[in-house]
């Protein structure tokens, strides 16, 4: 299917001409990037096949590109991107390109500060249109940063085991009868996995009065719903085994001071859109990211429903540049407001910053409470870095030494055992008193103490001749 896709995409750059569009500046940007693409040797990003497309159809008098090609050049570029992601070397392959679209983001995002402060401090054409570019380039970049995210996730993935085959037939299994057995299941009479509505039986008797029905689903407005006010924990003897109920997390009060902001900054985002003045509305997206973070979730809201639904992925990644403590404080205000999905793509994309920010972040969610979220950014880390830049994280910041083996676990038994190696010859030793060792900044006093800080420093202490680094 690589194959076939080469030759597809490259009949398209033909079919340009002498009207090469934005891919004839690609071309001359990257011609590294575009001489790959062209020959096979790497599938062009999904925003660079979408572009041509566009163009093909501007140069032919269409508005926009037929859905019916459309479609099939998408299936085609999956279709090549799986093929691509089955060669025995995908995984390196695409921690490589990772990389290299991480540093290509840096640069975007620089540019893109550095043109809406040149464009604020004086707005005129080139500089709407500079910025333009600029914001384009970032999209894209970020765009395929997630891509490379998303795929280099379902590389690592390790092959789920197959179960045993059951066997055919089997002899029906006798009820256990009984006061003892009360609320015992009911045995089916085949292996195979009961309906989705089907429920078991919830257990009988005296001793679990009270006890939740199995399979039940928490309706809108019940006890234990999200929303729904704590239910009263049933007390006395007939209730004894009866679980506890698990406290759901509260939405914060809404502020009408947050709402009337979001619904003012949102109206003129859309009026700026409906003008074309792209880069007066960038700059409003910029002091919203800026803004106080409690007021984040509100603009979110007023951005989805006005119809600017592409306005909050260039918010989150105006966020995502932002310093860490910022990013922190977005993450915590759009979780708590049950925007678990925004938050995370926040996360995905400070995963792609320098290892000592995405330590700071990490330390300030869990810190704070939110030992999920930092458990999701470090895990984004253990999956889309090799070992070593992963265990930069963990040496920026040692206390999350422990948090970030537990991520790359849940990545990959491999994941765990590379990022081990590293730990155990570079990171600091799990630091259980204030200074990082059992005694404090020292590891302990005397000859012990010495060997401790020895194996901490592993090989890349060396240098320091003996020295404790610091």
């Amino acid at each position: 299917m690589a194959a076939e896709f080469t030759y597809y995409f490259r009949s398209l750059v033909a079919a340009l001409g002498e009207r090469p569009g934005w891919y004839g500046l690609y071309a001359q940007r990257e011609p590294g990037a575009a001489r790959a693409h062209e020959t096979g040797l790497e599938v062009p990003p999904w925003d660079v096949v979408r572009t041509v497309l566009r163009d093909l159809a501007v140069n032919s008098g269409a508005g926009d590109v037929d859905p019916g090609e459309a479609g099939r050049a998408y299936a085609m570029h999956r279709a090549a991107l799986a093929a691509e992601d089955a060669a025995p070397d995908a995984e390196a392959r695409l921690r490589g390109r990772l990389a290299v679209a991480t540093r290509a983001r840096e640069t975007a995002v620089s540019r893109a500060r550095e043109a809406a402060r040149a464009y604020a401090h004086h707005p005129t054409v080139p500089r709407a249109n500079a910025l333009a570019w600029t914001r384009d380039e970032l999209t894209r970049t970020t765009s395929r940063c997630t891509d490379l995210h998303q795929r280099l996730a379902a590389v690592a993935l390790p092959e789920p085991e197959q179960p045993a085959p059951a066997p055919e037939t089997a002899p029906a299994a006798r009820r256990p009868r009984g006061a003892r057995f009360a609320g015992a299941f009911e045995p089916t009479a085949k292996a195979a996995p009961a309906p989705e509505a089907a429920r078991p039986a919830a257990p009988r008797g005296a001793r679990f009065a009270g006890a939740p029905e199995a399979g039940a689903v928490a309706l809108p407005g019940a006890p234990g719903a999200p929303g729904a006010p704590a239910a009263r924990l049933p007390r006395g003897a007939r209730f004894a085994g009866a679980p506890e109920p698990v406290a759901q997390p509260q939405r914060p009060v809404a502020d009408p001071r947050w709402a009337a902001e979001a619904r003012t900054e949102a109206a003129r985002l859309g009026r700026l859109r409906q003008s074309g003045e792209s880069g007066a509305a960038y700059l409003v997206l910029s002091a919203a990211a800026e803004g106080p973070a409690e007021r984040i979730p509100y603009v979110v809201r007023e951005l989805e429903r006005t119809g600017l639904a592409a306005d909050v992925a260039t918010l989150l990644w105006e966020i995502a540049a932002m310093a860490p403590r910022p990013v922190a404080d977005a993450v915590f205000a759009l979780a708590a407001d049950g925007r678990g999905e925004h938050s995370r793509t926040l996360l995905h994309q400070v995963a792609a910053r320098a290892a000592g920010d995405v330590a700071l972040v990490a330390d300030l969610l869990h810190a704070g409470g939110r030992s999920a979220e930092a458990g999701e950014l470090l895990e984004t880390v253990a999956r889309g870095r090799n070992a070593d830049a992963a265990a930069a994280v963990a040496r920026a910041r040692p206390t999350l030494t422990d948090l970030l083996l537990a991520a790359a676990a849940r990545v990959s038994p491999p994941c765990h055992r590379d990022l081990a190696a590293p730990q155990h010859h570079r990171l600091p030793c799990s630091p259980s008193g204030p200074g990082g060792g059992p005694t404090g900044a020292s590891g302990g006093r005397g000859r012990r103490g010495r060997r401790r800080r020895a194996r901490c420093r592993g090989p890349a202490g060396r240098a320091g001749r003996g020295r404790p680094r610091r």
